[in-house]
């Protein structure tokens, strides 16, 4: 029971369940049935029960507030037990148990059970020398074997949930700033691509009309003409850029992908039971995967029918898109890198599989809306 617990297993530990051991001071009672039901007890007995007890809560309460000194406390509590035995009290009735929830709080369910036996063998090795007369001895020490082991095993699943649950939502806001900051570079990266091209093309044209304004006026017109089709284009582009970083609509884009199937001649079948409340970045990141599943489907599959499969299980949401064309064989193209990054930005994953065929399957955890 020495401390050899680490700084990682204290910081660890969850700060909204660091009192909720509190309860187990009602064990403290079980000090003062010893003088209630013995007939010769006086008011020393009941001052040493009750100082034992004053003793043990404030020890207790500290160690829960003070988690690093848990083992510490635990060790002292097993020692008053020991010298409250001696003295005559039930000591060993019930702090055992509270050294129990305190060994509980700290360190690997393996090193909680070899302290968890240590206080067993200690409560056993103290059972022969107690001035305890049978059966109460039985009585005072019985309870004790069972409650340490079920409080302390108790106590540290509680605190390992507790952890894991801190580690996943650690995790998962780790994911949502790594989404955040490859979205913004994907963001740079469409602007440079679109804007910065079209605007270098513009600033030379606008150049080249500065020198020609005097001396060539038709050939000033044509570049007139060719700059003011240069900032069409591109403002075109960039509106179609935008609208693909707003929120996209999984029903609309459902629609859509059947209609462009039908109309190259490709028979679809839409299947799964998917109706479920989804995050609006989770049905954006489906609904762009379904863009660019059924606009390879149209491009290269040369199929002739195409499945559909929008499907959700809990705590995940599964998008699988097949067709009977002539299969994935070459490399994956920017569109599907681009899903893929998208894809597995927000936590999912993405699987192509083919031939015969081609099957793209993405599944996404489900969060909150």
């Amino acid at each position: 029971m020495t401390q050899t617990t680490s700084s990682t297993h204290e910081s660890a530990t969850p700060q909204h369940n660091r009192f909720y051991e509190l309860w187990y001071l009602v064990f403290l009672l079980f000090m003062f049935v010893a003088p209630a039901f013995d007939p010769e007890a006086g008011a020393g007995d009941w001052l040493r029960a009750g100082v034992i007890v004053a003793l043990t809560a404030a020890i207790f309460v500290y160690a829960c507030v003070r988690r690093r000194y848990a083992l510490g406390a635990a060790v002292v509590l097993m020692v008053l037990a020991v010298v409250g035995t001696f003295l005559g009290t039930a000591s060993m009735g019930a702090l055992p148990i509270y050294a129990a929830a305190l060994v509980g709080q700290v360190g690997t369910r393996r090193e909680v059970i070899q302290r968890l036996a240590l206080i067993t063998v200690i409560v056993l090795a103290t059972a022969p020398v107690a001035p305890i007369p049978m059966p109460y001895l039985l009585l005072a020490f019985g309870p004790a074997l069972i409650l340490v082991w079920l409080v302390g095993l108790s106590v540290h699943e509680d605190v390992s949930r507790s952890r894991e649950a801190d580690r996943l939502r650690a995790e998962n806001a780790r994911i949502q700033y790594l989404a955040t900051v490859t979205e913004r570079e994907r963001i740079a990266r469409d602007l440079h691509d679109l804007a910065g091209q079209a605007l270098t093309a513009v600033s030379m044209r606008s150049q080249l009309v500065q020198r020609l304004a005097d001396s060539d006026p038709e050939r000033v017109k044509r570049e007139a003409a060719a700059i003011e089709e240069t900032a069409r284009q591109t403002l075109a582009s960039l509106r179609e850029t935008v609208a693909g970083w707003q929120q996209v609509d999984l029903d609309d884009e459902l629609a859509k992908g059947r209609d462009a199937l039908e109309a190259v001649g490709v028979a679809v079948d839409v299947r799964g039971e998917w109706r479920q409340d989804l995050a609006p970045s989770v049905e954006t990141v489906l609904a762009l995967a379904l863009r660019e599943a059924v606009t390879n489907v149209v491009r290269h599959a040369q199929a002739s029918h195409c499945v559909i499969t929008l499907d959700g299980s809990p705590g995940e949401v599964v998008l699988e898109v097949a067709d009977d064309g002539v299969g994935a064989r070459e490399p994956e193209g920017s569109g599907l890198r681009g899903m893929r990054e998208r894809v597995m930005a927000a936590g999912g994953r993405v699987e192509r599989s083919g031939p015969p065929g081609t099957r793209l399957r993405v599944s996404l955890p489900v969060g909150t809306p």
